[in-house]
């Protein structure tokens, strides 16, 4: 007889059902996972928590580029040996290899180890701390690194062990008390994770007891991110409920672990100083599928339509999310500034904001395709546009170019702007019957974000990069809403 193949990890291995089977240890876990609730919730792309799945506790989150990955926790209401230590990072190891991409993280909480385990763990977390602020190819963390693994290697096990424990698995072994002062503990976790609550003493007991009794009812079942805010808001007076946005973050690197904005990794789209882009189709597989799949998941996981926008990021970047996250789609976006201001898409013009004027040049042509170039703090820049045209199948199309010196100084100001501007080319589409638009852009990112924010009712957008003098490069092409 053939011997029985060992999937892991799965459902219905012995591992993953030996909770089912053993209840001890199930208020421990119970509670750990309410005092963890807290810091998941304080990331932005926590989904889901589920209790008895494959590993003691599940957290799922949503990184954008990456869809849902998990952290799974193995909870141990006692101290452990060395032997049992080891028999849990091999099961990590395990499930990492048999799902790879599934977990980012694996966490092993307890309520302590054993003497001869705490140089590891000490010098685990010495290494780890200090990590983001060093350099990977410096001695520091190279010498570092090799003194890690040394601890290691004298607990028998090698450097492949070494290097998965330290990039994959969080240990914590302060829950010695948790039982007894759960209460106490999930309050500190509460206010150190979740300070926009303003909430009294008799609130946070609500809170305690209503997320309990979520939990303890969605055991081997997820409990949603919606339903553990919702048992949250249930509990205190809707005057204490907090307004806080969605924080989404373009970087050209990875944050470290510990950012907890939606993070957008797009170097890619960034050019560089030679401003050296991928083809049009991968900002379009791409990038704009991101941040579709960005969209859908927060109307679906998250009760605000509210984001706020950091990081850096090219024109065509700008505008794809201020058209993704819409207005017509009910979202308001607020940009932070360099000098620290947040300029927010629903920061209407008012009888104080300054007049915008543009100087317009319309050359109505026939064809179904219209040339808009669009020039702020500078002159037009359609020579320049015209000189790129020449090499392509598009001069003959009609052209509108919209160009003015005057700053915009608000976030009212650039709404204006982007509502004359809309209106400029709403005009030159009725006159030509055009239905597509071509972008040259020249200004600021943040009426670029106002723009594309603003875009519904127009034609579909195809957006360029400039990259050197009379030089473009097609970029992502925006639908219309």
């Amino acid at each position: 007889m053939s011997e029985k193949i060992k999937r892991t990890p799965s459902l219905l291995e012995p591992e993953s059902t030996g909770g089912d089977i053993a209840a001890t240890g199930l208020d421990f876990q119970a509670y750990l996972i309410l005092c963890k609730i807290p810091y998941w919730l304080s990331y932005e792309g926590f989904s889901s928590v589920i209790w008895e799945g494959i590993g003691d506790i599940e957290a799922k989150f949503f990184a954008p580029g990456k869809g849902q990955v998990s952290e799974a926790i193995e909870a141990k209401n006692h101290d452990l040996t060395p032997v049992k230590f080891w028999e849990e990072i091999e099961r990590f190891k395990r499930m990492d290899e048999g799902s790879p991409g599934t977990y980012r993280w694996f966490t092993l909480s307890c309520t302590g180890l054993s003497d001869n385990l705490q140089p590891l763990v000490n010098g685990l977390r010495r290494l780890r701390d200090p990590y983001p602020f060093y350099d990977t190819s410096s001695g520091v963390f190279q010498n570092s690194y090799e003194d890690y693994k040394e601890k290691v290697k004298k607990l028998g096990k090698n450097d492949e062990m070494a290097e998965f424990l330290f990039h994959k698995v969080l240990i914590e072994d302060k829950w010695g008390s948790l039982n007894d002062k759960a209460k106490g503990i999930f309050k500190d976790e509460f206010f150190a994770h979740l300070p926009e609550f303003d909430i009294r003493s008799r609130e946070q007991e609500k809170v305690f007891e209503n997320l309990l009794v979520l939990v303890r009812s969605q055991k081997n079942k997820p409990a949603s991110r919606i339903q553990l805010i919702h048992a949250i808001h249930s509990a205190i007076d809707e005057e204490n409920i907090p307004s806080k946005p969605v924080l989404i973050n373009t970087a050209l690197e990875e944050i470290p672990e510990q950012g907890k904005e939606l993070q957008f990794l797009w170097k890619h789209f960034f050019g560089g100083s030679e401003r050296i882009y991928p083809p049009a189709s991968e900002w379009n597989a791409r990038m704009y599928q991101e941040l579709l799949e960005t969209k859908k998941w927060i109307q679906e996981n998250r009760s605000t339509r509210k984001v706020r926008l950091s990081g850096n990021r090219r024109i065509s970047a700008s505008l794809a999310i201020g058209s993704v996250f819409s207005a017509v789609s009910g979202f308001v976006i607020e940009a932070e500034q360099r000098d620290g201001q947040i300029w927010s898409t629903d920061s209407y013009a008012n009888e104080k904001t300054p007049n915008y004027e543009f100087s317009t040049q319309f050359e109505k042509r026939s064809g179904k395709e219209l040339i808009l170039t669009i020039g702020i703090t500078r002159e037009s820049i359609a020579p320049e546009v015209i000189a790129y045209l020449q090499g392509q199948d598009l001069l003959h199309f009609p052209k509108l170019h919209l160009f003015s010196q005057i700053p915009i100084v608000s976030a009212e100001q650039a709404n204006l702007a982007a509502d004359k501007i809309k209106k400029e080319i709403k005009r030159a589409l009725n006159e030509t019957k055009a239905n597509r638009v071509h972008l040259f852009y020249a200004g600021p990112a943040h009426l670029a974000l106002f723009l594309g924010h603003r875009w519904n009712a127009l034609a579909p957008l195809q957006c360029y990069e400039w990259v050197s003098t009379g030089q473009y490069i097609p970029t992502c092409s925006l639908e219309v809403k």
